[in-house]
This record gives C-alpha cells, sequence and structure tokens, in this order.
C-alpha cells in the first residue's frame, strides 16, 4: 500500500478515536490542530470538525444531544463524514 494512503487511514482512525474516547483532551487537541495543517483535504476536514466539536462538548456524554440543540450544522457534519458512527462503535 503507497505510503499516502497509508498515512490516510491512520489519520482516519485517529480522529475516529477522539470521538470515541470519554474526553477529548488538550493533548488530543494539539494533535488535531497538527492534522488541520495536512496536506490531504479528506483529514483537515475531518480533524477541522472534531476540533469544532471539542469547543463545543469536549466530554462524550450528551455530546450529540447538546451539538442537536446548539450546533445542528455541526451534528450533521458529523453524519455526513461518518464521523457520528464514532460514538457507536467499541
Amino acid at each position: 500500500m503507497p505510503k499516502d494512503e497509508r498515512e490516510r487511514i491512520e489519520h482516519e482512525e485517529e480522529i475516529y478515536g477522539y470521538l470515541h474516547q470519554s474526553h477529548i483532551s488538550d493533548k488530543n487537541l494539539r494533535r488535531l490542530r497538527t492534522l488541520v495543517e495536512t496536506g490531504q483535504p479528506h483529514i483537515r476536514e475531518l480533524a477541522s470538525i472534531v476540533l469544532e466539536v471539542a469547543a463545543v462538548k469536549p466530554y462524550k456524554k450528551r455530546r450529540l444531544k447538546v451539538l442537536a440543540q446548539q450546533r445542528p450544522d455541526l451534528l450533521e457534519a458529523l453524519d455526513r463524514t461518518g464521523l457520528i458512527m464514532a460514538h457507536h462503535w467499541g
């Protein structure tokens, strides 16, 4: 598998993992900011969405409910990108 493709998959899994955690930590936020600067548009988009989610509700408990009330646009972005599934696996 080409290096770029392997990195993309690893970054995607990393980003999905942040939403699965009970809390998106400051360390996670620093890493997400780094990923926003990557050359891969899809990874930039996913990292940017998760950064916005963390700004609204860094803790997982009732996160989707809060997003539905306060940021329906962000909830729609989670759904559109498949990130919403990170709340349901594991």
